[in-house]
């Protein structure tokens, strides 16, 4: 049985739509990144889950039961917050501990409870302090330990980490994935940030308008992105997006670019283009080479002037520009470049996409080398 079900799930405030019938299941143990620009809908869509809101239509179940009208207190959920929403009178113990006193749970174990989750976020000398004595890292423990303490069957997160700087980020990132492996726990995290839904999510929703556009794996969003706003929108540097069209050629078809004719990649299913069609070519920053690729391998190779180069510490950015679009290579640390030169670059197509132009969806691979993972593609909504 899923742990979570959010079953058409639509919300208007007024005459303003702003979810359109989200269906997403995750499993017991599952961590469900919510992820997608501002007013995407990810927060309405969580506050739904935690009974917050109420849907205009649809169901939220958890562990098989109907709670969509369900009272938050009724859920058996624990929610962190952006702005941590610690008690500024009462110490660290009693802000972890307060939800099991008023559930009128014994101090002896309530005490024993707090210890024990105080000692799984490493903050157990921080148990007498008051927030404000704490730092932004140590409150946002402070507001997940409140979350642990309840053992609930859901934990939901609305962008815990946005009020931090970089390194804090990074490591409460990390805190909050070892806590996930160790305790096995369902977790629903909200943020706009894509790093952290790629290196926290064991399943991911990329929103936008208040669509879905897609959900699957981490892996599967990143590598077969259902349309062009998921291909720009998860990863960093983003995927090139370069205007093309399906051509006929000798021998098949093949899709012009630029000043480029390229044969239309083996992966792709022939049967899903026409020679006329109005398509992007995608290619990651990473797929694209400095050099020749070796031998027999199936690229793109260009020369081209570098505009910009953006050294990162363990890769090096080559901006150019191909007409009005940018175009980034993504090399080694190492490599030496400089701004103003002009250079050989090798595309490797085996991880080439095509994206329709008219509708943004990707174009799909040939039968047998489509990954199985779920992913959708919502009417409407367009890159």
């Amino acid at each position: 049985m899923s742990d979570l079900a959010i079953d058409h799930i639509s919300k208007s405030f007024g005459a303003t739509d702003v979810l359109h019938r989200i269906d997403l299941t995750i499993d017991r143990g599952d961590f469900l990144v919510l992820v997608g620009p501002s007013g995407c809908g990810k927060s309405t869509l969580l506050s739904i889950v935690a009974g917050l809101e109420q849907p205009t239509s649809g169901r939220i179940l958890i562990g098989g039961n109907d709670v969509t009208t369900a009272e938050p207190k009724e859920r058996d959920i624990a929610m962190v917050f952006q702005s941590y929403a610690l008690y500024p009178s009462m110490t660290v113990e009693r802000n972890i501990g307060f939800s099991l006193e008023m559930a009128g749970v014994a101090k002896d174990k309530r005490k024993a409870r707090v210890r024990e989750v105080a000692e799984l976020l490493k903050i157990e000398q921080l148990l007498p302090r008051r927030p404000s004595q704490l730092s932004g890292g140590q409150r946002q423990r402070v507001a997940m330990g409140r979350a642990l303490v309840r053992e609930p069957e859901v934990f939901l997160f609305d962008e815990p980490l946005s009020n931090l700087d970089a390194k804090l980020r990074v490591d409460m990132r990390v805190e909050i994935k070892r806590l996930h492996q160790r305790l096995g726990t369902t977790i629903v995290y909200v943020t706009h940030d894509q790093i952290e839904a790629m290196t926290m999510a064991t399943k991911i929703a990329v929103m936008k308008d208040g669509f879905v556009q897609q959900f699957g794996a981490p892996k599967d969003v990143y590598d077969r992105p259902a349309n062009v706003f998921v291909a720009t929108f998860m990863g960093s540097p983003p995927m090139n997006i370069l205007p093309a069209e399906i051509v006929e050629a000798r021998g098949g078809l093949a899709v012009r670019f630029e000043k480029d004719e390229i044969a239309v990649p083996a992966h792709i299913d022939l049967d899903a283009v026409h020679a006329g069609q109005k398509t992007f070519l995608g290619l990651r920053p990473e797929a694209v080479h400095l050099g020749q690729l070796p031998s027999g391998s199936l690229a793109w190779t260009f020369d081209h002037t570098v505009d910009v180069i953006e050294p990162t510490g363990p890769s090096t950015l080559a901006l150019m520009e191909f007409g009005e679009d940018e175009f980034i290579a993504s090399l080694p640390g190492d490599a030496d470049i400089v701004a103003g030169e002009s250079y050989t670059f090798a595309a490797d197509l085996s991880k080439a996409l095509l994206f329709d132009r008219e509708t943004g969806n990707r174009i799909a691979h040939r039968p047998g080398t489509e990954a199985p993972a779920p992913t959708l593609s919502v009417v409407g909504a367009k890159g």
